[in-house]
């Protein structure tokens, strides 16, 4: 899977700065350099457009609330990643999100999976393609919200297990725990693919 992590933003100090100075413009700002970002972790999370762009929505809303209470002690990116993290698990602790795919979501040419890679050359392999992702996004919606959450910032965002720990407020240990039970889980899920091999 590609790396979708939020990076390092060009002007993150600058909009710390102005947040700091409590720039009544800041909050527009921070949106238009942070949705597209927001919204990639979001997709990989809830595995569906339109939940995405709820979750997208509450998070901004989540900020805008907090941006009093933001002091600068860490990137306005990583404090931005930390939200939406914690929005997602709130929210799907109260609510269930329905997955549905939709053909667009296939159009990148190399997916990946718990270090499995496979590529998509032809028609026939495409719709081998998209019946693979189906019960992997299928098998990822069953797993515990933190479970998720560890598993697609490990597994879509290549973050180190150490940096993974930060964002959520765990141990690294802990971290560790969730990430083999998810992979332990994911693995009797798809275990039916094992046999192919």
């Amino acid at each position: 899977m590609s790396s979708r992590s939020f990076g390092s933003v060009d002007n993150d100090k600058e909009l710390v700065d102005r947040i700091l100075a409590k720039d009544p413009g800041v909050f527009n700002d921070i949106v238009r350099t942070f949705t597209k970002r927001v919204y990639m972790l979001a997709k990989d999370l809830t595995q569906d457009h339109d939940a995405a762009e709820d979750l997208t929505q509450e998070v901004f809303i989540r900020v805008y609330r907090a941006m009093n209470t933001f002091r600068g002690d860490s990137k306005l990116s990583t404090w931005i990643y930390r939200v939406t993290m914690n929005a997602f698990i709130n929210t799907t602790r109260s609510r269930q999100y329905e997955v549905s795919k939709t053909s667009a979501e296939y159009d990148d040419e190399l997916h990946n999976t718990g270090g499995i890679t496979y590529e998509v050359t032809d028609p026939e392999r495409l719709l081998s393609q998209k019946v693979i992702d189906e019960h992997i996004q299928e098998a990822l919606k069953k797993l515990s919200p933190s479970q998720r959450t560890v598993f697609v910032l490990r597994h879509y965002h290549d973050l180190p297990l150490k940096e993974i720990a930060e964002q959520m407020g765990n141990t690294e240990g802990t971290v560790k725990v969730l990430l083999f039970r998810a992979i332990q889980n994911l693995q009797k899920m798809l275990e039916f693919y094992r046999q192919d091999k």
